[in-house]
């Protein structure tokens, strides 16, 4: 009895330990997809404010795909402090993989 007790407590202990790395496989994913989605944002916003006219003109109805220039501002200030959020979290999910890589560069 005490061999089928063993095995289902190795059963278990091996599954949460599968279910924790797919739950972190799940929010590296997430984090990499709201990472890619925030800096395309931030790159549109970006390119609209570089071609934005400056000065008393941009106060005067221009639009950047339905957006004018304090909106765009707005935007790509706050993405930009959500990207660096973003980009903390994914550094430390990956902090392994990042040494081990820099440990192959010095190599």
């Amino acid at each position: 009895m005490s061999s089928v007790t063993n095995q289902t407590l190795v059963n278990l202990n091996g599954n949460s330990k599968a279910a924790c790395r797919s739950s972190v496989g799940k929010i590296k994913g997430i984090v990499s997809v709201s990472l890619a989605f925030l800096g395309l944002i931030v790159t549109v916003t970006g390119l609209g404010l570089m071609v934005a006219p400056h000065g008393p003109a941009a106060s005067q109805g221009w639009t950047f795909l339905g957006m004018n220039v304090p909106i765009m501002k707005d935007l790509h200030i706050w993405l930009g402090f959500g990207m660096v959020a973003f980009i903390i979290g994914h550094l430390t999910l990956n902090l392994k993989t990042l040494f081990a890589e820099i440990k192959l560069f010095f190599r």
